[in-house]
Parts: C-alpha cells; sequence; structure tokens
C-alpha cells in the first residue's frame, strides 16, 4: 500500500458508498451492544452494593405503613372492646323483665 491508500479520507474501502452505509450500521449495532453490556455491569454492580436486587424507584415506606397502620387499628380495636360496657347482643330490643330494664335505664 502506498501513502495514499492509507490516508483515511481516500481510503478505497471508504469512498464506495454501498461499504460506508454497511460500515456505519456495523458500528451502530456494536456500539448497541456495547451500551447493554455497560448497563448489565452497571445493575449487577448496583445489586452486589446494595445487599440484594432492588426494583429501581422501588421504596420500603408504604409496607412499613402498612404494618404500623395495621398495628394501631388492632390497638384500637381491643381499647374500644375493653372500655366498652355493654355489646350489641347483650340488650334485648324488647326487655321483658324489670332487671333488664333497670339495667338499662341505669347503664344508659
Amino acid at each position: 500500500m502506498d501513502e495514499e491508500d492509507r490516508r483515511i479520507e481516500t481510503h478505497p474501502d471508504l469512498v464506495d458508498p454501498d461499504w460506508q452505509k454497511h460500515a456505519e450500521l456495523d458500528a451502530w449495532l456494536g456500539a448497541k451492544k456495547e451500551l447493554k453490556k455497560k448497563r448489565r455491569r452497571q445493575r449487577k454492580a448496583a445489586g452486589a452494593a446494595g445487599g440484594g436486587y432492588r426494583a429501581p424507584g422501588s421504596s420500603r415506606w408504604p409496607g412499613i405503613a402498612a404494618i404500623v397502620g395495621l398495628v394501631v387499628l388492632i390497638v384500637v380495636a381491643v381499647t374500644v372492646n375493653q372500655l366498652q360496657e355493654r355489646g350489641v347482643n347483650e340488650t334485648p330490643w324488647f326487655p321483658f323483665d324489670e332487671a333488664q330494664i333497670g339495667r338499662i335505664v341505669t347503664n344508659a
């Protein structure tokens, strides 16, 4: 090869338009493949650093808030049950004897 063929502007392969299209496509596919590899390596590194795999944007706060809310509801239900003097089924709608009527009047 002489000096003229070594220059990139005048190289015979680069002057051919079909070869240029093929080279551009190969370069684009190669760059895309390298980008995929780079992202895969970054995901693996991020997963190893975090102690496990977590989806991007996920947070633990909604789960913690749900558990705290459930505990609060259970505590409130137990407290209300302990403070309640009579239940719904303990007093009849139509009391028939004097003891039941007296109990309803004094507790109300």
